[in-house]
Order: structure tokens, then C-alpha cells, then sequence
């Protein structure tokens, strides 16, 4: 179908440019130091020069503030930790049933504990 068909209007509407690189708002903990995230997500790993109190990125081997690596180690653990949590909990939870929902028929029976 073409555009000069008799069904088809055309609006006056202009579509918007995108805004040029100079006026783009780029934030550097999204980006990262020359594209790197730092994060094990992308395969990076921290570096720790304990005699030069240096932290450096396994990916793209830039120089790291120890602030930054201690605030992504303790995330990570804290994330580690409430994912232990939720398992047991749901683990104790799945423990102290009884019975369950028969798919077939329908009706309540003893859980299995062999």
C-alpha cells in the first residue's frame, strides 16, 4: 500500500529529533569508567592490593575508590543473606504442611515424608 492512497491522511505531525551527545544527561555510576560497570554481571571481578590499599577491576583495570568495592561487597552479602533467610523461612513454611491440593481430584492428602 502506498503513502499517496486515497484512505490514508496524513497528519501534520513532525517527529522530534533526538537531543544532541552535549546536552545528554550521563550519570557516571550507570556508565562506568570507560563503559565498565565493575560488576560480576559483566564478568568483573575486584582486584585488592593490600600493600598499596589499591583496588583495581579485574575487566577494564581501572583503579577503583575502596568505598565503592566495600559498598557493592556489603550490598551483595546483604542480598546473599535475605535470600538465606526467605529460603529457610519458605523451607520451615513447606516443613509444617500436611496436606496439599490433589491436581486429579481435587481433594486434600497427606504429604509424603519418605
Amino acid at each position: 500500500m502506498s503513502e499517496d492512497s486515497d484512505n490514508v491522511t496524513k497528519l501534520g505531525v513532525r517527529f522530534k529529533e533526538p537531543a544532541p551527545p552535549e546536552r545528554t544527561l550521563v550519570f557516571p555510576h550507570e556508565v562506568g569508567i570507560r563503559g565498565c560497570s565493575h560488576s560480576e554481571f559483566d564478568g568483573a571481578a575486584f582486584i585488592v592490593d593490600d600493600k598499596l590499599d589499591e583496588v583495581t577491576c579485574s575487566k577494564c583495570s581501572a583503579k577503583l575508590n575502596p568505598m565503592f568495592v566495600l559498598k557493592q561487597l556489603t550490598s551483595r552479602e546483604t542480598r546473599f543473606h535475605e535470600a538465606h533467610r526467605r529460603y529457610h523461612d519458605e523451607m520451615k513454611r513447606l516443613g509444617a504442611r500436611k496436606l496439599t491440593k490433589c491436581d486429579h481430584c481435587a481433594r486434600m492428602t497427606r504429604i509424603s515424608r519418605r
